[in-house]
């Protein structure tokens, strides 16, 4: 199994994710809207059970580790939910102009979300469906974190002097800092998948979705075109949303464990 240590590596983003995450959401955690909640408690518990399917394989508790892969199957629908909540409360703050941060960047973070939930779907998929590959079903678990990445990294780049936000009129700033983010994301995915040789399939894709992502903030978030069309799911019930999201991700969950019963065609073995 690759990646002994990567358990470690993962903890390690705890930290960080709380310090990003502070100001926003974590220091007005007992005001803060129930979307937010159910993103922030579901990308932590994917990322505990992550944490956790490491260090069992690699510490020879194989029927723990194949409990908790049972266990995403539950979790990965409520991770959809939860982001697509997100989602919706964002275009709400747009619509509201709940603050200049909004007002700036609801539009264009939002398609980030939807690159970001879509690959993050399809690496899931992949790691259920080539689950008897051990190289190649490690490295797509272990993409669905290049995901979490740019928005931690994002709100922590004004720790850097040039990019930090005395008020407001700073705000203008955050979009380097998240294309920053993205430009570090993309690096460190690219890396991962030279590295990896053959079996670097998994983080190339994470790579290409972050670039993509990047690219559809910068030259399609601010289009009035899609803005008019983001304007429109501020008043999508988020609770039928939510759930119609829920079950796309069962169905994919399921899609993707039924795939992995068959065996692997005798091409895709020499290539994995």
């Amino acid at each position: 199994m690759p990646y002994r240590h990567a358990h470690w590596f993962l903890l390690a983003l705890f930290p960080l994710a709380a310090l990003a995450f502070w100001p926003g959401y974590l220091a007005t955690i007992g005001t803060a809207p129930l979307q937010m909640h159910a993103h922030g408690v579901t990308a932590t518990l994917w990322l505990m059970l992550l944490v956790a399917q490491s260090w069992t394989i690699h510490s020879g508790r194989n029927a723990v580790h194949r409990t908790l892969g049972a266990a995403s199957l539950a979790l990965f629908p409520l991770f959809l939910a939860g982001g697509s909540m997100i989602f919706l409360g964002m275009a709400q703050r747009y619509v509201e102009a709940a603050s200049p941060f909004y007002t700036l960047f609801a539009s264009r973070l939002a398609l980030i979300d939807l690159v970001s939930v879509a690959a993050f779907a399809l690496c899931y998929y992949e790691a259920l469906r080539l689950r008897r590959t051990t190289q190649l079903h490690a490295r797509y678990m272990l993409a669905t974190v290049i995901f979490l990445l740019p928005p931690i990294l994002g709100r922590l780049m004004p720790i850097l002097p040039p990019l930090a936000i005395a008020g407001p009129a700073d705000f203008w700033k955050l979009g380097i800092g998240f294309q920053l983010a993205n430009a570090i994301t993309a690096a460190l995915a690219f890396g991962l998948a030279l590295r990896s040789g053959r079996h670097g399939r998994p983080f190339f894709l994470a790579g290409a979705a972050t670039l993509l992502a990047a690219l559809l903030f910068e030259f399609l978030g601010p289009l009035p075109a899609w803005q008019a069309l983001f304007v429109q799911f501020a008043v999508v019930p988020p609770l039928p949303f939510a759930l119609a999201a829920a079950l796309i991700g069962a169905g994919i969950a399921y899609a993707g464990w039924t795939a992995g019963r068959r065996p692997v065609p005798p091409e895709a073995a020499l290539t994995t």
